[in-house]
């Protein structure tokens, strides 16, 4: 909970507990219930409404009308409203832990961080919403929201998270030219689903360009490869955002000579990479076969569709996986045909990891207790994992492990740094299973069995 927060909860038990007591003066008791109203202006001023605590705003405003109606006093206490206050603020303690306004973890590099947003039309008359997230030389500034506007309902206080950077924040001035990473989030995601990364990345001096693609027509709101005409509508979508990618990229290199441009000659598109989450990391992979200006990816637990699952990943890429493992014996010959038809898809694409990293090289991690969900920042949501699907790996351990596996990769392909990370499995993380792959490898390792 929030500072004011807390206060506002302390302060109504104060009263309750004064007035079962007996033991304050009326003038006390005001006192306090001033202090409460005064907790609450300052809440809504500088933290900021949230839904989760609207039962201990209901509370606090019994509690104090009753105070300053003479209700509750030194000599005797009404039951129904410090019952119902108690039920109340209850209430909101529990929704405020489980739903929390949460910190990122600190980015852990040398710069502090900007961002600016940017929304291009691309082919086809597409909506592109880009997120920069790049180093800067700035210290103080206005921090920016995780989640905007779009933010509603249940996901309503992820717009009173703030990051760690500094919005419209003059670009670093220490380095001459950056290296570019660009980002595709997960099936209908949202493109802040991977601050963490972001954050990590730009501290350690890296631009990040995060996209958010327009929703795919006629396709489920939620990923669903159980039926055949999904995947095939699946295919259709990976290229199509493959496109979007190349639009970017284009519109990176305009930025480049745009004289009014922070970003004028300091962006080096000789080192660009790109990682995705879940859809995104197929996208990520499909988008590297497509344009030789991505020189490195990492697909981040994304099942593959594309042209590249017939010709493999050419470029130095890092296949990352949860802990599920492969599909069982039973689910690929199962009697429901959504259920086999979803084991086939992910046997093929284990096959197509083997196959490419036999053939071309590069990397591949498992984590120990990972679940889908980790390789995003939806673990931070909540400390209750059934609500953001996490595995049973430590959250902040599982958010090192990526992180350090994420700036090692573009450290050593962008940046030219050899890191010793990939080339050995690392005494650092135990629940890491990593494997390198140098180019022509006779024999491929069955991944999804590798203990």
């Amino acid at each position: 909970m929030r500072l004011f927060e807390t206060l506002i909860i302390i302060l109504d038990l104060t009263i309750l507990a004064l007035g079962f007591a007996n033991r304050a003066s009326a003038l006390w008791m005001v006192g306090i219930a001033v202090l409460s109203l005064v907790a609450l202006a300052l809440h809504a001023f500088i933290e900021g409404y949230r839904w989760q605590m609207v039962p201990a705003y209901i509370a606090s405003t019994l509690l104090v009308v009753s105070v300053l109606l003479g209700f509750i006093g030194h000599a005797h206490l009404n039951l129904a409203i410090p019952v119902a206050a108690i039920v109340l603020l209850l209430a909101s303690s529990l929704l405020a832990v489980v739903l929390p306004v949460f910190a990122l973890p600190d980015p852990g590099g040398p710069h502090s961080i900007g961002t600016i947003t940017e929304r291009l039309i691309g082919p086809a008359s597409r909506t592109l919403n880009l997120q920069f997230w790049y180093p800067t030389d700035a210290v103080n500034g206005k921090r920016s929201a995780y989640r905007t506007a779009e933010a509603r309902g249940l996901k309503a206080h992820l717009r009173r998270v703030r990051t760690h950077a500094l919005v419209d924040a003059p670009l670093t001035q220490i380095e001459p030219q950056l290296p570019v990473v660009l980002y595709s989030p997960g099936w209908k995601g949202h493109l802040t689903q991977n601050t963490v990364q972001f954050e990590m990345l730009a501290s350690h001096g890296f631009v990040v360009v995060a996209m958010e693609h327009p929703p795919a027509e006629n396709l489920p709101l939620f990923f669903d490869p159980s039926s055949e005409e999904n995947l095939r509508g699946y295919t259709v979508e990976v290229k199509l955002r493959a496109e979007d990618v190349v639009f970017v990229l284009d519109n990176l290199e305009q930025l480049n000579l745009d004289p009014k441009s922070r970003f004028r000659d300091r962006l080096d598109l000789s080192r660009i990479g790109m990682l995705g989450y879940s859809f995104g990391g197929a996208l990520t992979a499909e988008a590297c076969w497509l344009d030789p200006r991505l020189k490195a990816g990492i697909n981040m637990d994304g099942l593959m569709f594309g042209r590249v699952t017939k010709d493999g990943v050419r470029r130095p890429f890092f296949f990352m996986s949860d802990d599920s493992g492969g599909p069982s014996e039973i689910d690929l010959e199962s009697p429901d045909p959504s259920k086999k038809i979803h084991a086939r898809a992910l046997k093929a694409d284990i096959k197509f990891i083997d196959r490419s990293l036999a053939q071309y090289g590069g990397y591949y991690l498992r984590i120990r207790g990972a679940a889908h969900s980790n390789y995003s920042d939806r673990p931070l949501y909540s400390p209750l994992k059934r609500l953001t699907d996490a595995g049973a790996i430590d959250t902040q351990t599982c958010i090192h492990l990526i992180n350090d596996y994420v700036l090692a990769f573009f450290e050593q392909h962008l940046n030219g740094k050899p890191q010793p990370l990939l080339g050995e499995s690392s005494s650092k993380y135990p629940e890491a299973i990593f494997r390198s792959y140098p180019a022509s490898v006779n024999e491929p390792r069955h991944l999804a069995t590798i203990a």
